[in-house]
């Protein structure tokens, strides 16, 4: 479940590590519709990238939420991966659990 703590901490992970990109990630997701559906059914949005699950599921963000995909920075940094999956948080994939 998605929880007022969770996204305090994505929201201090982005701008931490993305600096004013993470806060403009924060700022188009706050304007963007929320999925609230699971991560397993958020997968099915994605396309598969040959085993690379970053690029899969950025492709899945570049479907659902072209706004918040054009904020992420073209270098994500050693931490992309956690910055990845707070982004589909706050775009309301539930990340923190699966079926």
């Amino acid at each position: 479940m998605i929880t007022y703590d969770y996204i305090i901490e994505a929201q201090n992970f982005l701008v931490e590590h993305w600096e004013e990109k993470g806060k403009q990630v924060i700022e188009t997701c706050s304007r963007s519709t929320p999925y609230n559906d699971t991560f397993d059914n958020f997968l099915k949005e994605c396309t598969a990238c040959g085993g690379n699950w970053g690029g899969m599921l950025l492709s899945g963000i570049r479907k659902l939420w072209p706004e918040v995909y054009a904020n992420i920075p073209d270098d994500m940094g050693a931490f992309a991966w956690p910055c990845i999956c707070y982004t589909l948080l706050l775009c309301g994939v539930d990340t923190t659990t699966s079926d």
